[in-house]
């Protein structure tokens, strides 16, 4: 099996499953008891959020621990509402993650007004459009840093640049980006992060949320992570957070390195073997671990299914929960036909994949692409 879906979850670091039974064993206590064991448990908490706060070059208070991104966003966008009832325009993009995406509607269906910023063909965030849909009553800005369908990447500095100058709040999902990209912190007000994507486990992720920003909660009970989020905090899990975050500090050039590598390889020999595909934002800055690719005359979920049968993983951004795909909302947002975005299929790469990887699997995309159009 060669796994090319590293945008959708990835596998976690040996030496954080090699910890994981150690660590449940010794911090097994509830962190917020205030005996010997539940202390201990807290210490690993707070190291961990120190640490990571040291990486972001940010405070350790601004770090709030949640299950997963999903979480963040949506504490980022609810809590926010709730904290600053004046305010109720919020502008985002129509590529954003569904998770930032259906919250919004929900605010939207309470009266709050949404405007969806205009992106070009290669899904690039118009700046002037930006600009020009601020208000005095504009409580947020939303944008993603790095596409989940297409890698594309978004200009955080001056888009935050434009929303200190309206005194608009600046929330970015950086769970694509996050380790892989820079994120400058000094101009994002708050932003998500879920760690299964860097390679620690699933339910465990941030929301960054520097300390002048008010937040109401979402999720009541007993007051942790500063009152923000209720629920006992998981310290094997945090832990296992800093560690991924620590390995990808400590080995970034080289981890970028490779995936830049493997994705420019995969992208060469694709096209050398089938020149008349597409590859959405090729010309713009995109993350080193994602290419969408559109094959013209093939049905994704065919292409997809048949390279299933032999052993590669890969995925699309067509929904197809009711049986019957529809199209991405992303690409038809960058202007593509629905018949296009039907046709478009996301390789995303990790730092376990290899050279001889891309070789077996442009082979088989080949021979299978050949087989699907040969009547065509």
């Amino acid at each position: 099996m060669i796994y090319l879906d590293n945008a959708a979850t990835t596998l976690v670091l040996p030496e954080i499953l090699n910890s994981l039974k150690d660590l449940y064993s010794e911090y097994f206590a509830n962190p917020n008891s205030v005996h010997k064991e539940g202390q201990k448990a807290r210490h690993l908490i707070e190291k961990s959020r120190f640490s990571i706060a040291e990486y972001l070059g940010c405070k350790s208070d601004e770090i709030i621990f949640t299950s997963c991104a999903t979480e963040s966003n949506n504490l980022a966008i609810f809590g926010l509402a709730e904290s600053y009832p004046d305010k109720n325009h919020i502008i985002t993009t129509p590529i954003e993650h569904k998770s930032v995406l259906m919250p919004l509607r929900q605010l939207s269906k309470k009266g709050y007004k949404v405007d969806f910023v205009k992106v070009d063909k290669n899904g690039v965030v118009d700046l002037d459009h930006l600009k020009s849909l601020i208000t005095t009553k504009t409580l947020l800005v939303c944008v993603i840093h790095g596409n989940n369908e297409t890698g594309v990447l978004q200009n955080l500095k001056e888009i935050g640049k434009i929303c200190k100058e309206k005194d608009v709040v600046f929330f970015t999902d950086t769970v694509q980006s996050f380790c892989k990209e820079n994120i400058p912190i000094e101009y994002v007000d708050m932003f998500s992060v879920s760690g299964h994507k860097i390679n620690a486990p699933k339910s465990i992720g941030i929301l960054y949320k520097k300390e002048n920003i008010k937040l109401q909660p979402i999720i009541f009970g007993g007051g942790q992570e500063k009152g923000l989020r209720s629920g006992t905090q998981s310290p094997p899990l945090v832990h296992s957070l800093y560690m991924a975050i620590d390995y990808w500090q400590k080995n970034k050039e080289d981890l970028v390195n490779h995936l830049n590598s493997l994705r420019y390889t995969f992208e060469k020999k694709i096209k050398e073997n089938i020149p008349n595909l597409h590859i959405v934002g090729e010309n713009v800055s995109r993350l080193p671990n994602i290419t969408n690719v559109i094959f013209p005359k093939v049905d994704a979920q065919s292409l997809i299914i048949a390279l299933d049968t032999q052993g590669i993983e890969v995925s699309s951004g067509s929904a197809c929960s009711s049986g019957t795909p529809t199209p991405s909302h992303v690409l038809t947002a960058y202007g593509y036909s629905e018949k296009e975005a039907l046709s478009s299929v996301r390789f995303s790469f990790g730092i376990f994949n290899t050279l001889e990887d891309i070789d077996i699997a442009v082979e088989k995309i080949t021979d299978i692409y050949k087989d699907l159009t040969f009547f065509l």
